[in-house]
C-alpha cells in the first residue's frame, strides 16, 4: 500500500520564509532608529554600505540576525565570491544581508542596522522578512542610504541629498526638512521598504550620495565620509571622522596625479564644475513657496506692530 501525503502550500511557504531569517540572539531596542544599505547597483564606489560598516566598528554593534540566500538570488547574476585565507585555504562567500544592534547607554535612541545586497528575486517577501525585524525592534525611524553614479565634479564637495515624503520625521528629528521625493519610474529595494513601513505609520527619509561617474574606483572615501557626515544628525552617539577624513585626503591626492596629464578628463571636468556650481547656486536659492511664506510672516508682524501702536494711541 503507498502513502501518500498531502501538503499544505500555504503552511509550506510560511514555514520557509520564517526559516529564512535566522537569529542568533533577540534584543530588546526601544525608540529605534532604522539604517539599512544594500550593496549592488544602489551603492556606488560601496559608499552607502561602506558608511554603514563604519557605524557598525566604531559602535561595536552586535550582529544578531541574517536573512539566508538561497531563494533571493540568481547567483548566475549574484555570483558567490571565492577568496584566499591567510592560513591558504579557500573561503566562499555568498550574498549576506545581516543586522545588528547599537543600544544607547544615555537613554537616546537605540540603533538598527541592516546592510544587504539588493536581491534578484522575492523582493515582497524578502521586505516582509526585514519588516518583521523591523516591527520587533521598535522601530520609529527608517533611513535607507543609498550612491549612485551622477555626473558631478570630484574636485567639489561631495553631494548628498535626502528625501521624504513625511513633513515631521518624528521627535528630535522636527529641524530636518527633506524636499519631497519627484523621481517617477523603475525603483530600488529603498522605496519598495519604505513604502512596506509606511503602513505602520513609520515615517521614512532617503539618503543618497552622489559618486562621479567617471571614476571607476572601488571605494570612494570621500563620499563615504560626506554620507556619515548626513547620517551623524540621527544617530544619538557622535561618529568619529578623522580615520575618514584622512583617507579621503589621500584618496584625493592621489586622484590629482592620476588625472594629472588626462587634458581631455581635466576639460569634461572643468564643464561638470561649472554645471554643478550653477546647480548649487540654484539650490541654495529660497524655494518660491518659502519665499511666500516670509512674505506672509512679514506682513502678519507689520499688521501686528500696526495694532499694537493703534491701541497704544488710542489709550494715550
Amino acid at each position: 500500500m503507498t502513502l501518500v501525503f498531502a501538503t499544505n502550500s500555504k503552511r509550506d511557504d510560511w514555514w520557509g520564509n520564517l526559516s529564512a531569517l535566522q537569529y542568533t540572539e533577540h534584543p530588546i531596542l526601544s525608540n529605534t532608529v532604522f539604517l539599512a544599505a544594500w550593496g549592488g547597483w544602489p551603492d556606488a564606489a560601496e559608499s552607502a554600505t561602506r558608511s554603514l560598516r563604519e557605524l557598525v566598528r566604531q559602535f561595536s554593534a552586535t550582529k544578531f540576525a541574517s536573512i539566508d540566500s538561497e531563494d533571493f538570488y540568481d547567483f548566475a547574476e549574484q555570483r558567490p565570491v571565492i577568496s584566499n585565507r591567510s592560513d591558504g585555504s579557500r573561503k566562499l562567500t555568498w550574498p549576506k544581508n545581516e543586522f545588528f544592534y547599537w543600544k544607547a547607554d544615555d537613554g537616546g535612541r537605540d540603533l538598527l542596522i541592516f546592510i544587504g545586497v539588493e536581491p534578484n528575486l522575492k523582493w515582497r517577501t524578502y521586505t516582509d522578512l526585514i519588516h518583521q525585524v523591523a516591527n520587533e525592534s521598535d522601530t520609529k525611524l527608517l533611513v535607507t542610504v543609498g550612491a549612485l553614479l551622477d555626473s558631478v565634479p570630484h574636485t567639489r564637495s561631495p553631494r548628498v541629498t535626502g528625501s521624504s515624503m513625511n513633513t515631521n520625521l518624528g521627535k528630535e528629528f522636527e529641524h530636518i526638512k527633506y524636499a519631497v521625493p519627484n523621481y517617477e519610474g523603475p525603483s530600488g529595494l529603498t522605496s519598495v521598504l519604505i513604502d512596506r513601513l509606511s503602513v505602520d505609520g513609520v515615517p521614512a527619509a532617503s539618503i543618497w550620495g552622489h559618486s562621479p561617474h567617471y571614476l571607476q574606483v572601488a571605494q570612494n572615501p570621500t563620499l563615504t565620509h560626506a554620507i556619515l557626515s548626513e547620517l551623524q544628525q540621527f544617530i544619538s552617539a557622535p561618529v568619529d571622522l578623522t580615520k575618514l577624513a584622512r583617507d579621503s585626503e589621500e584618496f584625493d591626492e592621489n586622484l590629482v596625479r592620476a588625472l594629472a596629464d588626462q587634458q581631455e578628463i581635466e576639460g569634461y571636468v572643468k564643464r561638470l564644475e561649472e554645471r554643478y556650481d550653477s546647480e548649487e547656486e540654484y539650490r541654495q536659492s529660497p524655494e518660491p513657496a518659502a519665499l511666500v511664506q516670509e512674505l506672509e510672516d512679514f506682513l502678519r508682524q507689520q499688521r501686528d506692530t500696526d495694532s499694537t501702536s493703534e491701541t497704544k494711541e488710542s489709550s494715550d
